[in-house]
């Protein structure tokens, strides 16, 4: 599993991680890729709660709090990704495999990404001293 503490400096990892996780819509899902957010969250001291209307797709809420200097800012995305049916990949789309410079797979590019550089961001300090937080 990846150290919380350097989370920050392994985006490309964290990818790999979520495109490994089969999210496809539908049916969606998600709770395995969420559990996985909730722990690396959890390991670098952020409070999480997951709430869910239908067990299998859960979301997750954080909240950091700051010293109320700087305005609020809420990142927000989604783990599940669309079909690879009837498509040909070279690569496993599950795979989460490095090729030609690349992170090859379903949500490489929409949106496990997007994650990937929220919770880098995220779990970074000096992302929040920037902030001023």
């Amino acid at each position: 599993m990846l150290p919380g503490a350097t989370l920050y400096q392994r985006p490309v990892e964290l990818l790999q991680r979520f495109i490994r996780f089969d999210t496809t819509n539908l049916p969606g899902n998600e709770v395995e890729c969420i559990r996985f957010i909730n722990d690396l969250l959890k390991g670098t001291g952020c409070s999480t709660q997951i709430i869910a209307k239908d067990p299998l797709r859960p979301n997750l809420l954080t909240r950091l709090s700051g010293k109320g200097e700087a305005p609020p800012l809420l990142l927000y995305n989604h783990v599940d990704v669309v079909t690879t049916e009837n498509q040909e990949w070279e690569n496993d789309p599950f795979g989460g495999e490095i090729g030609d410079g690349f992170v090859w797979g379903c949500g490489a590019l929409d949106m496990n990404s997007g994650v990937a550089m929220m919770l880098a961001a995220v779990t970074d300090a000096r992302f929040f001293s920037r902030l001023g937080i």
